[in-house]
């Protein structure tokens, strides 16, 4: 992975690298486009100064020569005449005319020699219009002839010509060439050059047109030239000499329909763009170079707090806040960065030590203090959290508190109330044995009875010839139902001890159920259990009811026996009469017996099935004590815990 301080460095290379590359490639193409563009903006004019000043030049000699042709010497006197020869040397010397004359109209001159064959003699006779030579030899140097046309009464009267030296146009395009290689030039209008620094041009009758069709690498030139000859004004380029030309040319206005061109060379003006070019890839060189050491001080100046910065920050991730952040001299981000780091660090040691302070008290369990510091930002979630686990703990501890002091109180009460009722379970099945003893021994002597009557049933069928045995038993009868009358007594007794248990078992088992109902969930066993006994009571005394009736018509039974043995005994007399009455009777004492001990019977099963019930309540009673006292020592235990909190109010 790449450092900032490579990045920065290579990215700041980059940038100065190509920049200054653009910015040298730039320049040096704007500096070419420039000086062409400089170029062809100055050759323009140039070209159109100079056409001007060799028109100017051209006027200077054409408007003495016009002014001659309008004089009446030059109109009325012969070539050779001497006072015409006078005014023409002295215009000549005045104008700078190698010489001046005149042709009559059948081409005389003022030197003798006849020039009516002449080219520019036929034009100028023909036109009626000044008219000038091709570049010519006279034989000592070379000269343009110039001819203004005499008209007398609108026809044809001679010619005024004056000879001009051909080397003026040299002069001006000598001072006209731009660059060490430059040249300007002057062609007439069958594409001669006739003025040109370089004589030989001129001389030779140089015709780049002409040579064009038979040379094809000066095609370029002639095509330039062909717009010079039409009299256009224009900027063109071509190849001359391995070199690239750049050509502005005009036209030359007047009498004379030449055209003037300046050339300028390239490579005069390479040169100096190659030392433009050198100059700048050397600034670029040295920019880079500044550049470089500028880029490195300040990728080091940035990437060493950024470094120290990231070392901090992986720190800190692993947890580490006591570490100090480094600081660094700079007044920059990276000094903001560091800054706001060690405000970071701060605040989260801060934050943290806050919260392990608050999170160790509740771990001692004080839940007294609250939290007090202000929290920044999304941390405040945090404080919230504390101050609700805080909240939350403090209520349900405090809650806790008070059910297990409740709880405590209730376990308490419900095990001295399932004490009680387990002493009472047990006293009621000690009763209810003896209860069970006694109506065993009643059911023996009811079946007993039982079978005294059957016999005596047996035997008063023989009464008529027993009546003194009959009398016997039946005096043993007497004792026997009286007997029975003293056993009812006590069955009285009996049945109303057992309706007693059953009502106090009822009384109980209801004092359960509301102590089952104290103690809520921890109750609902011994609430069932409760309900239980409390059915079983109701049913005890169900029963005894149902054996108090029996009893009860056991004694009707047995006092109305009682009645009959009296009757039956005080009239033993009558005893034979009433045999058949007596064994009915005794029948009716047998059935009421049988049915006396089928009902000790049931009661005997009653008190079996109470004693059972007794025995049941009396363990569960038991069973409800024990767990009534682990709940107590639980909830003193519980309340014990609770009490370690230092909770508020």
């Amino acid at each position: 992975m790449k450092s900032i301080k490579t990045k920065i460095l290579i990215s700041m290379l980059f940038v100065v690298l190509i920049g200054s590359m653009l910015i040298g490639a730039i320049s040096a193409y704007m500096n070419a486009t420039g000086i062409d563009s400089l170029l062809e903006s100055t050759i323009g004019p140039a070209t159109k100064m100079a056409a001007n000043a060799v028109e100017w030049k051209m006027e200077n000699y054409w408007l003495p020569l016009k002014e001659a042709a309008a004089l009446d010497i030059f109109r009325d006197s012969s070539p050779d005449d001497a006072a015409l020869t006078k005014i023409t040397a002295d215009i000549a010397a005045r104008n700078n005319f190698l010489y001046v004359g005149k042709m009559d109209p059948s081409g005389n001159a003022s030197t003798g020699a006849n020039y009516s064959d002449a080219d520019y003699f036929q034009k100028c006779k023909e036109t009626l219009e000044p008219y000038i030579s091709d570049i010519m030899n006279d034989g000592s140097q070379m000269i343009f002839l110039l001819e203004v046309p005499i008209v007398k009464n609108g026809s044809f009267d001679g010619i005024v010509y004056g000879a001009v030296d051909a080397d003026f146009l040299t002069d001006i395009v000598i001072n006209l060439r731009m660059g060490e290689n430059g040249v300007a030039y002057v062609l007439d209008s069958h594409g001669n050059v006739i003025g040109h620094k370089d004589q030989t041009y001129v001389e030779s009758g140089s015709n780049m047109i002409e040579l064009a069709k038979s040379d094809a690498s000066v095609s370029d030139i002639a095509e330039v030239h062909e717009h010079m000859l039409r009299g256009e004004t224009g900027f063109g380029t071509y190849k001359f000499a391995q070199d690239t030309k750049l050509f502005g040319y005009a036209p030359i206005d007047g009498h004379q329909n030449w055209s003037i061109g300046i050339e300028v060379s390239k490579s005069d003006f390479k040169s100096s763009l190659k030392k433009s070019v050198m100059m700048i890839f050397l600034v670029v060189k040295i920019v880079i170079l500044i550049s470089l050491v500028i880029t490195f001080s300040l990728a080091r100046s940035l990437s060493k707090p950024i470094k120290a910065c990231v070392k901090r920050l992986y720190l800190l991730s692993h947890g580490d806040l006591s570490n100090p952040v480094p600081h660094f001299r700079s007044k920059d981000e990276t000094a903001k960065l560091l800054d706001s780091l060690d405000f970071t660090v701060t605040e989260l040691a801060d934050l943290v030590n806050d919260v392990s302070y608050h999170l160790g008290l509740m771990a001692k369990g004080d839940f007294q203090k609250e939290v007090s510091r202000e929290y920044l930002g999304d941390f405040v979630t945090i404080k919230k959290s504390i101050e609700e686990i805080h909240s939350s703990m403090n209520e349900t501890l405090t809650r806790i508190s008070k059910s297990a002091n409740v709880v405590s109180s209730n376990a308490k009460q419900m095990a001295d109330s399932a004490q009680l009722l387990s002493e009472g379970a047990t006293q009621q099945a000690a009763s209810v044995e003896e209860l069970a003893a006694t109506i065993s021994s009643i059911s023996a002597h009811v079946q007993s009875n039982a079978e005294a009557a059957q016999n005596a049933n047996t035997n008063a069928k023989q009464a008529g010839t027993d009546m003194q045995e009959s009398y016997i038993k039946m005096q043993e009868l007497v004792e026997a139902i009286q007997g029975i009358n003293a056993a009812s007594d006590k069955i009285s007794v009996i049945i109303k001890t057992i309706d007693d248990i059953s009502f106090q078992t009822n009384i109980l088992a209801l004092n359960a159920s509301v102590e089952a109902a104290r103690a809520g969930s921890a109750g609902k066993g011994f609430a069932v259990v409760a309900d239980e006994v409390r059915s079983l009571a109701a049913k005890s005394a169900d029963a005894s009811q149902n054996t108090i009736h029996l009893i009860e018509e056991s004694r009707n039974a047995v006092n109305k026996g009682m009645k009959l043995v009296n009757e039956t005994a005080a009239a033993m007399d009558r005893t034979v009469k009433g045999v058949s009455d007596v064994v009915t009777m005794l029948d009716q004492i047998s059935s009421a017996t049988n049915q006396q001990a089928e009902s000790i019977l049931q009661v005997s099963q009653g008190v079996d099935q109470i004693s059972e019930v007794i025995h049941m309540t009396s363990a569960t009673t038991q069973e409800s004590a024990a767990t009534a006292a682990d709940l107590s020592k639980q909830s003193q235990i519980m309340q014990s815990l609770v009490n370690r909190f230092h909770l508020k109010n």
